[in-house]
């Protein structure tokens, strides 16, 4: 396992670089997720808007005008936090200091952080100074859902990373207070996939009512690119060892080779912190992230990304070209989902993070599977009944 940037050059090539401690493997996979959702939304939301299903907006622009108060502020501020905490952190990697620790902390360096947003503000100001016109000009410019990507990936952030945190408090919901829930939101590690979809979901559809987009259309343009999103954030569980795995397997393969069936997650992302939860010393490790677990799993996190990688190709590549209702492409989702989620879920660890209801035991994402569902053939059925109404394309 790669708990960090550093430990994957370090066992993978050899080389040692201890500034990218800084980065951790899962952050990586989560910022490569969002990336490869961007580009499938947008890429979506230009097609259908070609076709006719989102308004193609004017707006009148003025270009020219010197930049703002509060972009100067902004860039300034972007800056010494920059050089405050992240340079301060790569500059101070290394053996007994894990930056990863210090994030959430008031360690920083003040000279750097002043030095960095001097630095910003000059090239602002040599950009602004470009951009300037003698005469600013007023014109009008064409702009499409495509173009509120930006925005919207913003609002996802923010609303996202709320809900995963508060959902996987709610996980274990005997331990739910005002003191859990502020001192979590602050720590880098504890978050939910199912609280981050949910709420991410609920910001974005807040944000394309108020511009005045379709909803559904949006659902059904946006879904795939968040399948694709999902199963490249599962590699970056797996690849870190972040405790998603599945309940022990001792059972051996005679075709499989041990990382894809029972696998130990040596030097797994836990393990610095919770060597004695179930795990062992890796012999002749020395620093941090030498531990892995006394009895083999199910790597789950590794089949959820390949199933979620199959599911995104179905939907990619033939079902949102059919000539579907509005709604179904929506449906079908939250169908894929949900069953690929509740059947990894007979497999998967879950701690103590398990609801009880009589002698009914399960977790939250089983819960939320089924919900999804029963909620995924209902939208099919109403779509197909033509009782899920969404403006008609205009071309």
């Amino acid at each position: 396992m790669f708990p960090t940037l550093y430990h994957f050059f370090k066992d993978t090539l050899g080389i040692e670089l201890p500034f990218l401690e800084i980065v951790n493997t899962f952050g990586l996979f989560v910022a490569l997720a969002i990336g490869a959702a961007y580009w499938a939304m947008q890429t979506e939301f230009l097609r259908r808007s070609e076709l006719g299903y989102f308004p193609v907006k004017t707006q009148k622009v003025t270009i020219g005008m010197p930049a703002s108060a509060s972009d100067y502020v902004f860039n300034g501020l972007f800056g010494f936090l920059f050089g405050f905490k992240i340079i301060y952190l790569a500059l101070n990697s290394g053996e007994g200091f894990v930056p990863q620790d210090h994030i959430f902390t008031s360690d920083g360096d003040i000279a750097l952080g002043l030095f960095t947003a001097a630095l910003v503000l000059g090239y602002r100001y040599y950009t602004d100074k470009k951009e300037r016109f003698e005469k600013p000009v007023e014109k009008s410019v064409k702009f499409t859902m495509a173009d509120e990507m930006g925005n919207i990936t913003a609002v996802a952030l923010i609303t996202g990373f709320l809900g995963a945190k508060i959902f996987h408090i709610l996980e274990t919901p005997e331990n739910f207070s005002i003191q859990v829930i502020l001192s979590q939101l602050l720590t880098t590690g504890g978050w939910t996939f199912f609280g981050g979809l949910i709420c991410g979901a609920g910001g974005v559809l807040w944000y394309v009512k108020k511009k005045g987009y379709s909803i559904i259309h949006t659902l059904d343009a946006a879904v795939p690119g968040m399948m694709l999103a999902y199963g490249v954030g599962r590699f970056g569980c797996h690849f870190a060892g972040d405790g998603d795995w599945g309940i022990a397997n001792s059972n051996g393969s005679s075709w499989l080779p041990d990382w894809a069936w029972a696998y130990k997650y040596p030097h797994n992302v836990l393990g610095k912190e919770y060597g004695t939860a179930g795990m062992e010393r890796i012999p002749s490790c020395d620093g941090n992230y030498c531990f892995q677990l006394i009895d083999p799993v199910y790597p789950t996190p590794l089949y959820e990304a390949l199933m979620a990688l199959a599911l995104f190709s179905i939907l990619w590549f033939y079902v949102r070209k059919l000539s579907l209702k509005p709604g179904m492409v929506l449906g079908v989702y939250l169908m894929f989902a949900g069953v690929e989620r509740f059947l990894i879920e007979f497999i998967r660890e879950h701690g103590d993070s398990l609801y009880r209801i009589g002698d009914l035991i399960f977790s939250q994402a089983q819960m939320i599977s089924l919900t999804m569902i029963v909620m995924g053939i209902a939208v099919w059925v109403l779509s197909k009944k033509n009782i899920i109404k969404a403006p008609s394309p205009s071309k």
